[in-house]
């Protein structure tokens, strides 16, 4: 099935009976609920996953003889079925669905690749509703917020030094006479200051010229308010 088909069918048919997505377009997105997809790494969601995109509409279909949870409500994908709403979530929106009372929608709203797979995918359940003035107090209705992740892979700061361009080093900690004079000559006028202490910025590739004596130290707050990673150039005995 093609992803137009399916989005037709899924908001016009299995939805919202025969109102034309037309209408649908200039209506508010209430937010009842936002979490990541619960048993994603159990059904076909790692697999289709390279697959998904940010927006995506979600099926929700409820299972009341699910042997687990009676409020169980599955997740489809594009017919697939990715996983669950989480247990500790679902009772309110069960019952919605079961009651018939809104026509519940939702969508992918956070794609992660690099967590663990119960933070692969985060989603909204949601209903749209008219334009309208609302009272102030209920703005989190309508807005998305970040997911906080507990997953994420650690970094290390040799990454950082790789991908970030806001590097400085303190010249006298340098012990060869050489390098002190090469970062001097080329970087003396970008002058960063630390408790009053100047360092000089290496903001290029020049860098990696003494790449294996360049390490990452830690990233720090600078007198002028940035954040910077500290590096040191050490003399490494291979002998």
């Amino acid at each position: 099935m093609k992803r137009s088909d399916f989005l037709q069918r899924l908001i016009s048919v299995a939805i919202f009976g025969k109102l034309p997505i037309s209408t649908l377009i200039t209506k508010r997105k209430v937010y009842l609920l936002q979490c990541f997809v619960a048993g994603f790494r159990h059904y076909r969601g790692m697999e289709l996953l390279n697959e998904m995109e940010v927006n995506d509409l979600i099926e929700l279909r409820r299972e009341p003889k699910n042997l687990y949870d009676d409020f169980a409500i599955a997740l489809y994908w594009q017919q697939e079925k990715i996983g669950f709403i989480p247990a500790e979530f679902n009772e309110t929106i069960a019952r919605l669905l079961d009651a018939e009372a809104l026509p519940l929608l939702a969508s992918i709203t956070h794609l992660h690749k690099e967590v663990k797979p119960w933070e692969n995918v985060g989603v909204a359940v949601y209903f749209l509703q008219e334009e309208k003035e609302l009272p102030a107090h209920t703005d989190y209705l309508q807005q998305l917020v970040d997911p906080v992740y507990r997953t994420v892979p650690k970094k290390n700061l040799m990454d950082d030094l790789y991908e970030t361009t806001n590097r400085i080093i303190h010249i006298p900690t340098i012990p060869e006479k050489s390098v002190r004079e090469f970062y001097t000559k080329y970087y003396g006028s970008k002058k960063v200051f630390v408790k009053g202490e100047e360092h000089l910025l290496i903001d290029t590739d020049d860098i990696y010229t003494h790449m294996y004596n360049n390490f990452p130290v830690k990233w720090l707050n600078a007198d002028d308010g940035e954040r910077y990673l500290l590096f040191r150039h050490k003399i490494i005995d291979n002998s």
